[in-house]
This record gives C-alpha cells, sequence and structure tokens, in this order.
C-alpha cells in the first residue's frame, strides 16, 4: 500500500514553473490467515457467524480457511443431548463467511494424527491449506489466527499493529481469574490468580499464532514424546498436550485479554456437569 503525501503548491503558476518532491510513505501489509476448524455445532446461528466476521475477520482482514467435520445425527456432551444439523444448515454461514477454502472431512478421519481428541488433526489439515495458499500466492502469512466454528466473539479481537512476532496468544481460563480487563493492554504470563498453573494445560479453544511458531502449535496432533507431567493433575486432559508441546519447544506463550466463548444451544445449559466459564447460551 503507498500513502502519498502531495504538498500543493501555492498557485497554479507555480505548478507550471516548480518541481514539488513527493514524500512517499511504504506500509507493509499484515497478511492474516484465519483458520477454523471442528464440528460446526452453533455455527449455524446468525449471531455467531455474524459476530465472528465483524470482531475477526472485519479487525484483521485475510483469508479464511474452514476445515468442518461432519456430524453423527446426535451428540452427547457433558451429558447433554445435541441434535444433528446437516451441511445445508450451514450454508448461509459459510455464504456470508466466504471462505478462501472449504473442506468436510468424514467423522472420525484423523488424518494419522498420534492425538486427536481435541480435534487437533483438523489443526493440522488446515495449515496445509494455507501452505498451499501461500505457494499460489508467492507470499507467507505473517498470523494464523486458529478457532473453532462454534464460537461466540464477545470481544473484538486487536488490531494486527498490537500482534507480538514471538508469541502465541491463547485466552486464559476464565474461571482461574477475577476479571477480565478492557482492551489489550493487560496480559498473563504465568499467573492466573485464582489456579494453580502447575495443574493446568492451555486452552484450546482459540489462538494467535505467529507464522514462524505455527508448526509447533498446528502440528500438536502429531507430537511424540510430549513432556505431559509439565500439567500437573490434568496430564492426562487432551489439552495438556498444547502445554507439554510448546515447553518442550521453548515457544513463548502469553494469555491476552480475549473473551471468546462456545456458543452452546439452550438445553445444553441445564447440565450441571459443563464448564459454564468457557460456554454463552
Amino acid at each position: 500500500m503507498l500513502i502519498l503525501l502531495l504538498h500543493p503548491s501555492k498557485s497554479y503558476s507555480d505548478c507550471r514553473h516548480r518541481h514539488h518532491s513527493i514524500n512517499v510513505t511504504k506500509v507493509r501489509s499484515v497478511h492474516i490467515a484465519h483458520c477454523m476448524t471442528g464440528t460446526p455445532r452453533t455455527l449455524y446461528k446468525e449471531e455467531v457467524y455474524t459476530t465472528y466476521k465483524r470482531q475477526a475477520l472485519d479487525i484483521l482482514g485475510g483469508d479464511l480457511f474452514v476445515v468442518l467435520e461432519c456430524g453423527n445425527d446426535t451428540e452427547f456432551i457433558h451429558g447433554s443431548r445435541i441434535e444433528y444439523h446437516s451441511q445445508e444448515d450451514y450454508s448461509a454461514a459459510l455464504k456470508y463467511l466466504s471462505p478462501r477454502k472449504l473442506e468436510w472431512v468424514p467423522l472420525g478421519e484423523h488424518f494419522g494424527a498420534v492425538d486427536d481428541r481435541a480435534g487437533y488433526a483438523k489443526w493440522k489439515r488446515c495449515l496445509k491449506h494455507i501452505e498451499n495458499a501461500e505457494e499460489q500466492n508467492g507470499i507467507k502469512y505473517d498470523f494464523i489466527v486458529r478457532s473453532r466454528p462454534d464460537l461466540y466473539f464477545v470481544k473484538p479481537l486487536p488490531s494486527p499493529d498490537k500482534l507480538p512476532n514471538d508469541s502465541i496468544l491463547i485466552n486464559p481460563y476464565y474461571e482461574c481469574l477475577e476479571d477480565i480487563p478492557s482492551g489489550y493492554n493487560y496480559t498473563w504470563g504465568t499467573n492466573l490468580t485464582l489456579c494453580d498453573e502447575k495443574n493446568h494445560g492451555l486452552s484450546d479453544i482459540f489462538a494467535i499464532v505467529p507464522r514462524a511458531l505455527a508448526d509447533y502449535y498446528m502440528g500438536i496432533g502429531y507430537a511424540t514424546f510430549a513432556p505431559v507431567g509439565v500439567c500437573g493433575q490434568a496430564r492426562y486432559e487432551p489439552e495438556c498436550l498444547i502445554k507439554a508441546v510448546l515447553v518442550k519447544e521453548k515457544v513463548k506463550v502469553e494469555m491476552w485479554p480475549f473473551i471468546v466463548k462456545i456458543m452452546r444451544p439452550a438445553r445444553f445449559c441445564h447440565s450441571q456437569a459443563w464448564n459454564k466459564y468457557n460456554s454463552w447460551c
């Protein structure tokens, strides 16, 4: 993008007799890839896909890559029965979001992943689509914004100029905090106030990843010999793998005050056995 700053002459006649300098300021564009993966669930809800566009895509710009998993007739999540929706039910959402790449994958397709409990194989699959686009574009993206299709973005994402190049940004566990500050001037390293950080993994619902660190994060499902002991009592939880791999690879992680919630069907919220802190009904 070129911004031309023209210094006007005092009169029309001056323009014919003087040479005026033109200052050219080059502004480098930030290239963003958005990666949405998983079972679509509540993506059909208008408030989900319109908010995602307004709070994420419109702020950061870039290309959207979508890998969706076909579902069963019903799912049982935390003791609650969730009705299945057909691919056609999501057509309005996908038309509105207009992804550069959309792929539907069969249920149970793990693409050779070692651990796909949290859909990690689809992260790597999405990265493959991003790599293909980079080859076509002849330029690499600067950041990958990874999310799931049923997220409700309560708070707009930060503008590209605020994003660090050396850290993966992840939403905190909301149950571990007393408050989420406005804006993005406050971040957390390891102190989450209300939780013992030694017995936690890292949230798997959302992240902003510098492209240079994407192979570590997006390839988590293919990692071996991850030191899961760093999660303490949570070592057997799927989200522990994120923390273990990034610790092993010495990747810097920061928790930023994102507010992203999983949009749940109303009946899901009648169940007592669910994580109310990351959910929105």
